[in-house]
């Protein structure tokens, strides 16, 4: 599937999933999973994939820049809940790890490592050093992605090393499957935030304040 289509399905599967309570759990959560559902196609093979590569890490670093931002602008809470269970030291280690084991895996052959469920464990626990509450949002994401890209006709090798590929041979990672998900995640996304429980209380404190 294409990288639009794992941004939003990823998003919506994990706060389907992980239901976040607080704010700063769901603009964690909502940014991580957005990481989680594209970082698989970093992955190389063509001049072409290299291109995709190159505007999945962009926009994973947007996204961390926005979830940034939120947090120092509206003061959701996440540099004190990150600072509370952690240590710079640690931050530092996991985004290292994180970084190593995605300069590696952009080197391989599509569909191959970063396609795997040891890659999927591995960038997973580093996200549990770096934000342990974003972790499963981001494990969620990116399971959503192996899942989709399973339904299309070129393999995955989910348990790399091993040779052996995995495909449905569903429908084409381009084709009307691939657009019908797209608008379905983008939906759901917008569906699951609105009636989100930070959204409702949002809310509720701000019709608290009208005079009706």
């Amino acid at each position: 599937m294409l990288g639009r289509t794992h941004f939003f399905i990823g998003i919506s599967a994990a706060l389907a999933v992980m239901q976040p309570s607080s704010m700063s759990t769901l603009v964690a959560g909502a940014g991580a999973a957005a990481i989680g559902g594209m970082i698989s196609d970093i992955d190389s093979g063509t001049s072409q994939a290299h291109k995709e590569a190159d505007k999945i890490m962009t926009a994973a670093i947007a996204i961390t820049a926005v979830v940034i931002f939120a947090d120092c602008k509206f003061h959701v809470g996440i540099y004190e809940r990150l600072m509370r269970n952690s240590s710079i030291a640690r931050l530092l280690t996991g985004a290292m790890a994180f970084i190593i084991i995605c300069t590696y895996g952009s080197g391989q052959p599509h569909r191959s490592f970063m396609h795997s469920f040891l890659s999927m464990f591995m960038l997973t626990a580093c996200m549990d050093v770096i934000y342990p509450d974003a972790a499963p949002y981001f494990a969620i994401a990116y399971a959503s992605h192996l899942a989709l890209d399973m339904l299309n006709y070129r393999r995955l090798q989910l348990i790399w090393p091993m040779k052996r590929g995995f495909s449905l041979k569903l429908c084409s990672s381009q084709g009307l499957i691939n657009h019908l998900l797209l608008s379905a995640g983008m939906v759901c996304v917008v569906l699951e935030l609105v009636t989100s429980i930070p959204a409702r209380g949002l809310a509720a404190r701000v019709f608290s304040f009208l005079p009706f």
